[in-house]
């Protein structure tokens, strides 16, 4: 086993779950917290790792992605079939079989709501039986990851109701949750001797700067290795931004900024000054904020002058970051003028969810400073950008369900009769109050 960074968090996971379950024997919902989707993406990566044959855990491991879509298929039903599914075609592969032998697990069908946390539950020890899994000491792990999930308030209630039906001491159920949400902190509250969170300190930070060391170690040329200096600088300046340190962003930025400067890398030194723009605008030091971020503009503008041919999206990303400045100083006049010069760029490779936030931010300025019929056309041509990615890609993503609030927030009812059965189909028509909830819930965790 490889002794990398990365193997180094995922012992560390595995040790913390191991001793969790072993001091906490009566909890049988466990949720980690992380800070960042890097986290989660560690988080889950130890997930997965523990579903293979190199994993270090004796428990045995399920990673769940299906989608939380209570109105099309009911979240336990839908588990159950593609978990039996997946043994069906587990039990035709010899090579399989010969190390466990056959899976013979028999599921209920799960048709109604009202018997649904019960009927898994209980499906749930059955699989673990089948399995093998004695709960002393192992235990059949459902790591919960909803690949789709609008209605957070809904999977808590759906979580609570399961532990009400009773979890077998052969299963226990793994979940992630945001610091910056925490939307299962009343349920742990109700539930605190059968819930707990885990706290893992994963130093990404210390990570990737390991990472990095180990990757200067390999390069030849001193470009090559100071182009890792500057990544492990950045990294520390970021970490600076975090804990609002001045003397540290100055620091480390005048690091990277000597060394960008060195081989001329002008897309690095524009990155510094959109760090530096980060920390201005997090202490409230607005004029310092749009001295820096102009900079960042300036650059990436020569460049693209010089380099017709290539299109990115930093352009878009400074220019936004410019007129949300503007936006929260309330000065929305000067917001709009910034997001119209953003839409005016070259579109070639452009993301058009992107384009669509940018429609929003403007069509949000629009309604504070000029008249809702100039908001209303912004948004509905915003909206055409965000259909033509598909009802699939629009069910599962949030950020157009808030594109869509605001947008009929300021709707004429010509607007309204349009619009409202479209996202009704698409997310159910209780989805405004679901957004609502979600909003509120994570106002007060701040």
């Amino acid at each position: 086993m490889e002794n990398n960074a990365i193997m180094q968090r995922v012992m560390m996971l595995s040790e913390m779950w191991t001793e969790s379950l072993s001091k906490n024997p009566k909890v049988s919902v466990f949720a980690w917290v992380g800070a960042s989707s890097v986290e989660f993406k560690t988080i889950k990566g130890f997930v997965m790792y523990q579903t293979s044959l190199e994993k270090t855990l004796q428990d045995t491991v399920l990673c769940l992605s299906q989608p939380f879509e209570p109105e099309v298929q009911l979240y336990g039903d839908r588990i159950t079939s593609d978990l039996q599914n997946y043994f069906r075609e587990w039990n035709k592969d010899p090579s399989l079989t010969e190390v466990t032998g056959k899976i013979e697990w028999r599921a209920q069908s799960i048709t109604a709501k009202g018997t649904e946390a019960t009927l898994f539950a209980e499906n749930l020890n059955m699989l673990a039986k089948a399995l093998k899994v004695t709960g002393s000491p192992e235990k059949l792990v459902l790591a919960l990851f909803p690949s789709a999930l609008t209605d957070v308030k809904a999977f808590s209630n759906w979580i609570e109701l399961l532990m009400n039906a009773g979890i077998s001491d052969r299963v226990r159920i793994m979940l992630y949750e945001s610091r910056d949400s925490m939307y299962f902190k009343s349920l742990s509250k109700k539930k605190e001797e059968e819930f707990k969170y885990l706290h893992p300190d994963l130093d990404i930070a210390g990570a990737m700067n390991q990472i990095l060391e180990e990757t200067k170690a390999k390069k030849g040329t001193e470009e090559e290795k100071d182009m890792v200096s500057f990544q492990q600088a950045l990294i520390k300046m970021n970490e600076a931004i975090g804990y609002s340190d001045a003397e540290d962003v100055r620091y480390y930025g005048n690091i990277c900024l000597k060394l960008a400067e060195k081989y001329e890398w002008q897309p690095q030194i524009a990155l510094v000054h959109f760090f530096e723009y980060t920390f201005y605008a997090s202490v409230q030091k607005v004029k310092e904020a749009h001295q820096a971020i102009d900079k960042a503009i300036i650059i990436t503008a020569e460049a693209a002058e010089k380099e017709k041919e290539k299109h990115d999206q930093t352009q878009y990303q400074y220019y936004i970051a410019k007129g949300n400045l503007y936006f929260m100083s309330k000065e929305f006049e000067q917001a709009a003028v910034v997001y119209r010069k953003s839409l005016e760029l070259n579109r070639t490779g452009a993301n058009p969810l992107m384009l669509a936030g940018i429609h929003q931010m403007l069509g949000n300025s629009l309604r504070k400073y000029a008249t809702n019929t100039e908001a209303r056309t912004c948004f509905s041509e915003g909206w055409r950008l965000l259909s033509n990615e598909g009802d699939e890609a629009l069910k599962e993503n949030t950020m157009a369900m808030f594109y869509a609030k605001d947008m009929l927030s300021i709707a004429d009812q010509e607007m309204l009769n349009t619009y409202t059965p479209i996202m009704d189909q698409l997310w159910g028509s209780n989805w405004k109050n679901n957004l609502t909830d979600q909003y509120n819930q994570l106002n007060k965790t701040k």
